[in-house]
């Protein structure tokens, strides 16, 4: 069962300092969260008494309360009882034409997204929301239009790449113009998508891609960083005549990917060798993946609209495996994260990161491994550990007060009371009308 939200009423001010000036957001140079039980993001286990310094927009000192001091004339908030866990980063976030889902999000403890394919465009309506409300975040993470090959899957989020020298050409563009990330899709040829890498290597940022029907062994042994959505590696775990099949399908109409890929997956052998091939790629390479599972979830009962009553229990069967390989994937050396997709079947607005944290610990993810997957592991894909993902000294005062304790279950990621993002409260009442 989901556990409703609960309305924020348990702050108590025990030192100096006006209440008034968390509603208003303004910060005090010294805060102390205390008493609280803190999980890092690096996976450690919870510290169950501890105690946070905030300075300006930064955490001054992490730790269990009795060694960390409380600085002279600071105010000092009480949380007993309640979980602070790293704000959330959302690896797959799609903007569309709908800014006001990240200010949504933000609310939900979605403290920083990366939009995997877009144009710059569409950031403008919301930095300049994000500025109005002299916000410190969201933190925005873009990678321009994605690269595709030619007769793109989504015309409107790419530019075409006809060639290698026309794939780096668009990958060096959209590295001027801010990416933090490039992105390859799937229709891209094998020597365009590495021209990308190369580039991504030059410029020491990540490279991701939504493969499907590339070869996900060949790319991420040629050195890609990153992979968006477990349905990458379909045409990996099934013998190559199949693979083609689909390939083959999918080269005609992008929409074969519909049912196409719920049947490669029910059919595939997680321990055959093909998929044994696939393992041994991400052992050498640990590449980040992404699985995206809010997205594709399909359920027996609850079948989605329009799908032939054949497809549905193909359907239910093929998202089981997306699951198991989603967890075999992790044991195997790949770097799970959590990118929740925007609008999937099984969540209400803006709660899909929270659907997807719910999703990898139903595929065997510990609640604390989904966490850390969702923060530490996030900041990594990013590379940006030493800025976010983390409760350590240093690194930006981004978290998120919950009224329960995820680590025990991780349905307690929908009792958020609070929001921080560098060091400032957010208007969670506010931004959940978005």
């Amino acid at each position: 069962m989901r556990k409703l939200f609960r309305p924020v009423a348990f702050l108590v001010v025990v030192a100096v300092g006006p209440l008034a000036l968390h509603a208003l957001g303004v910060q005090p140079r010294s805060l102390v969260l205390d008493n609280v039980r803190i999980i890092d993001g690096t996976g450690a286990a919870p510290i169950e008494q501890g105690r946070l310094v905030i300075e300006a927009d930064r955490l001054a000192r992490v730790g269990p309360a009795e060694k960390v001091p409380v600085p002279a004339n600071a105010e000092r908030v009480d949380l007993s009882g309640r979980t602070i866990v790293p704000g959330l980063i959302d690896l797959h976030f799609h903007i569309e034409n709908d800014p006001k889902l990240a200010l949504r999000q933000l609310s939900h403890g979605i403290t920083a997204f990366r939009d995997p394919g877009q144009w710059d465009e569409k950031f403008v309506e919301l930095r300049r929301m994000i500025a109005a409300d002299h916000l410190a975040g969201p933190h925005i993470f873009t990678a321009g239009p994605h690269i595709d090959g030619e007769h793109p899957a989504y015309p409107a989020d790419s530019v075409v790449a006809r060639d290698p020298d026309e794939a780096r050409r668009e990958a060096e563009i959209n590295v001027r113009n801010g990416a933090s990330a490039l992105k390859i899709y799937f229709r891209l040829p094998f020597a365009s998508a590495k021209a990308v890498i190369d580039v991504c290597n030059a410029h020491h940022i990540p490279c991701t891609a939504h493969l499907e029907i590339l070869e996900a062994r060949e790319l991420i042994a040629a050195g890609l960083h990153g992979i968006e959505h477990v349905t990458s590696f379909g045409t990996s775990i099934v013998p190559r005549n199949q693979a083609e099949v689909y390939r083959q399908a999918v080269l005609a109409d992008n929409d074969a990917r519909r049912d196409g890929r719920y049947r490669l997956f029910a059919s595939a052998n997680l321990d055959g060798p093909e998929a044994q091939a696939l393992y041994a790629v991400l052992r050498e390479r640990k590449p980040w993946l992404d699985a995206t599972l809010a997205v594709f979830e399909r359920r027996a009962d609850h079948p989605e609209e329009g799908v032939k009553p054949e497809m549905v229990p193909v359907m239910a069967a093929g998202f089981e495996k997306m699951k198991q390989l989603t967890r075999r994937a992790g044991l195997e050396g790949a770097r799970l994260v959590m990118g929740g997709h925007s609008t999937v079947p099984f969540a209400s607005r803006g709660e899909a990161p929270w659907r997807e944290l719910e999703l990898l610990v139903e595929s065997g993810l510990s609640p604390l491994e989904a966490i850390t997957a969702a923060t530490g592991t996030a900041a990594g894909f990013l590379y940006r550990s030493d800025e976010l993902g983390n409760l350590r000294s240093g690194l930006k005062a981004d978290l998120v007060v919950l009224h329960d304790d995820p680590s025990r279950d991780i349905a307690a990621m929908r009792t958020v009371e609070r929001v921080m993002v560098g060091g400032t409260w957010v208007d969670i009442a506010r931004y959940r009308t978005y």
